[in-house]
């Protein structure tokens, strides 16, 4: 399904929303959190979401990741709901989302996990001062990951089998044939190796941190310095929290981020297989 030009205004309201619950949380906690990737951008160069954006993304330093995920088990959210890997065994993700749960998002046709409209919570893990291990600790954990969405989609069984006619795809063949028949006790497995790689470093005492999650792979390593304070920026009516080093931190990814992309690349980037944006629906 596509956010057309006239449902972007209100899908965009209901993200900007569960940011807003979000900050209120923080601020009642006094946990740390920074925006993230595109919506850094947004907030830097148009004071809010970027105008074909579809997402919302931000960070929390681990030790507030944890926190953040304690308070909200145990606290009344109202309309929203916060979704790990531990909350929904359908959740085929490492990181939080926060949802609006009076909404209905079906992300993947072959991953049946039903969320509501959200914002992405990513934690910053410690990472080690030699870059290429850092690195490797990366490519460690995204193959980790692969294997984690190997068995949370579901396969028709004619394609399954297609699996065997391709070589490469025998690896794939074997861990959705094992999560089939183990999947409970391979998806622990998967989800604990996980959480070995992100926490092998302490964040306090590291000078680098990573993203382990993150799309851009090995270049998701960068110094704890840009993320040691907070910038405030407007961002849709209310004030964010950027990184005190967001320039750098956007020029590592981006370049010249105040430069617009061709007209062609001004398109959002997430697919939507089925979403209700007036009410939750039960495809269970």
């Amino acid at each position: 399904m596509e956010v057309t030009k006239e449902l972007q205004p209100r899908w965009n309201s209901i993200i900007v929303d569960v940011l807003r619950a979000f900050i209120d949380i923080c601020k009642r906690h006094d946990l740390t959190y920074y925006c993230a990737y595109g919506t850094v951008i947004g907030a830097v160069r148009h004071g809010g979401m970027i105008p074909w954006d579809d997402d919302i993304d931000v960070y929390m330093p681990r030790p507030d990741y944890e926190r953040f995920i304690d308070i909200t088990t145990k606290e009344d959210l109202g309309d929203y709901e916060v979704v790990t890997p531990y909350t929904n065994d359908k959740y085929p993700l490492y990181f939080a989302k926060l949802c609006n749960k009076r909404t209905t998002l079906i992300e993947a046709e072959d991953t049946p996990c039903v969320l509501g409209l959200y914002i992405d919570i990513f934690p910053l893990d410690g990472a080690p001062d030699d870059l290429q291990e850092a690195k490797q600790m990366i490519a460690r954990f995204m193959k980790t990951r692969n294997k984690l969405a190997a068995i949370s989609s579901h396969n028709t069984f004619g394609d399954y089998l297609k699996l065997l006619l391709e070589p490469k795809e025998w690896g794939r063949f074997v861990r959705k044939t094992y999560g089939f028949f183990f999947r409970s006790s391979y998806r622990r497995q998967l989800l604990g190796q996980l959480e070995s790689i992100a926490r092998k470093y302490d964040y306090d005492k590291c000078s680098n941190i990573a993203m382990y999650f993150g799309c851009y792979g090995d270049i998701e390593v960068f110094p704890k310095a840009w993320f040691q304070g907070v910038t405030p920026f407007e961002f849709e009516g209310m004030t964010v929290n950027l990184p005190v080093g967001y320039d750098s931190y956007l020029r590592h990814f981006y370049g010249d981020y105040m430069q617009l992309p061709p007209e062609d690349k001004r398109v959002p980037r997430h697919y939507k297989a089925y979403f209700n944006l007036e009410e939750r629906e039960n495809h269970g």
